[in-house]
């Protein structure tokens, strides 16, 4: 597979694309400007992400590019894969209900953004999701709580059932129930923003570990982060993208007041 991130060579005037199927992400290098064109579909596409260099202009005629100036365009652009700039709402297909004592692992994958960055330690001059979801709010009211995305998915027990996708990373979510009462979960928060992304030797993306634990002398699931650790399933894994909130963690606490509703 042509490796799609990383340190990406343009000469003066090259156009390059990042391609699903029909929705793209175009960037041409000119003398003292970048122009990127983000060419978006109705629908989601799971066809495989290929980087490919365009012809001429043309083709994205329909699409109006957005210009990024700068006094002297370097011969490379870093292509960063970063998770959502929000939460994300997992909402399983039906409510997930975990048995007294019980210990279970769930798995869904989420869609990446891509990012373009003009120097070392820069902000990135572009940052467009493969795929834009919905948004929705996560709260126990229109007061309380933040706005994320939605995302309908069947939260799999099995992770050879999730499906792998070039622009999606999967997230691993560990519930232990040590409660003596059952735990009913209807909706789960991924906190995405706070979680490292990484890479395995299938190209496969990961992200860390969500960790909910349901105490016995506690009304709702505390959770935490865990660093995602190399296993058989995640061969030669590398560290692709930081969190995009780097926060400790009783800001960390503060600020996501509960994963689950």
């Amino acid at each position: 597979m042509n490796k799609w991130w990383g340190d990406i060579n343009f000469k003066v005037d090259q156009i390059k694309a990042w391609r699903i199927g029909e929705r793209k992400i175009c960037v041409q290098r000119k003398p003292s400007e970048w122009l990127v064109w983000d060419q978006h579909t109705s629908e989601e596409n799971f066809e495989p992400l290929v980087l490919e260099e365009s012809s001429n202009e043309q083709s994205l005629s329909d699409v109006v590019p957005k210009r990024y100036l700068l006094n002297k365009t370097l011969g490379s652009l870093n292509v960063a894969p970063l998770l959502a700039n929000r939460s994300v709402i997992v909402r399983p297909s039906s409510t997930l209900n975990v048995l007294p004592g019980e210990k279970v692992e769930l798995f869904v994958s989420s869609p990446m953004w891509l990012a373009f960055y003009s120097h070392v330690n820069s902000s990135p001059i572009s940052d467009i999701p493969f795929w834009q979801p919905s948004d929705s709010w996560f709260g126990p009211s229109t007061m309380v709580g933040e706005l994320c995305y939605s995302k309908y998915t069947e939260a799999k027990v099995n992770l050879t059932n999730i499906q792998k996708r070039s622009h999606r990373a999967i997230t691993t979510i560990s519930i232990s129930n040590e409660h003596d009462e059952l735990l009913v979960i209807d909706r789960i928060s991924l906190p995405l923003p706070f979680l490292n992304l990484y890479v395995d030797s299938s190209e496969q993306f990961w992200t860390d570990k969500i960790c909910l634990i349901h105490h016995l002398d506690g009304d709702r699931p505390s959770f935490r982060i865990d660093k995602l650790m190399k296993n058989n399933a995640q061969s030669a894994l590398e560290l692709v993208s930081m969190a995009r909130e780097k926060t400790d963690e009783h800001t960390f606490m503060r600020s996501i007041k509960s994963l689950v509703a």
